[in-house]
């Protein structure tokens, strides 16, 4: 499984799963609106700064630390319309 953090601007994805050691970790996420199975694309990611990320037609930031924490499949598409 690859790290959201690892992926590059324009790359698509499937959330695939959570990083479990972190207990409140799963439901920030789903406070967030962010679940296991969705589609996303990164829309911006830079050195430094929060990951924006488009999850089924919405724009969230999520911070780095964060974005580390959740794995997913990496898919060979062209970009996304919701």
């Amino acid at each position: 499984m690859t790290k959201l953090s690892e992926l590059k601007n324009g790359e698509v994805f499937k959330i695939i799963d959570f990083d479990h050691s972190c207990g409140n970790f799963k439901y920030r996420l789903q406070d967030l609106g962010i679940h296991k199975g969705q589609m996303g694309q990164i829309i911006n990611k830079s050195l430094f700064g929060p990951v924006e990320i488009d999850i089924e037609g919405r724009k969230i930031a999520i911070g780095r630390g964060m974005s580390k924490k959740i794995y997913v499949k990496k898919f060979e598409c062209p970009a996304l319309k919701w």
